[in-house]
């Protein structure tokens, strides 16, 4: 037998007095585990850096790069800015190579512009 129980039926509860819910105070629980699975931080393989140079110290740029890091580096872009006066490059690297590539531009290319260097993320 099934009944239907209307909206209009609620129940109504009264609330307890002070003196017995301060007895009936529950031990906090903790909170309740994920089926057993640990979730895994993100791990940050690779590092997206941005450097902006001259025009005339492209070809610089590149050689340093290649040479610094070579297999490490997964992709390189490049982008002339303002009017084609300087080129701006984003360069994907490992993170064992971002510190030898800066080291080395800063020590070839003192005029080097450092943008920001951030992790991606795995998918």
């Amino acid at each position: 037998m099934n009944q239907v129980i209307s909206a209009a039926s609620v129940w109504r509860f009264s609330s307890l007095p002070v003196a017995v819910s301060k007895k009936i105070r529950l031990p906090a629980l903790p909170l309740p585990l994920r089926s057993g699975r640990k979730q895994a931080l993100p791990t940050h393989k690779d590092f997206m850096m941005c450097i902006t140079v001259d025009t005339a110290s492209v070809a610089e740029l590149r050689r340093v790069i290649v040479s610094t890091c070579g297999d490490l580096m997964v992709y390189m872009r490049v982008k002339p800015v303002e009017h084609a006066s300087k080129m701006k490059f984003w360069l994907c690297l490992s993170k064992a190579s971002v510190d030898a590539v800066i080291c080395n531009i800063m020590r070839t290319l003192p005029q080097a512009e450092f943008g920001r260097i951030s992790p991606l993320l795995q998918a």
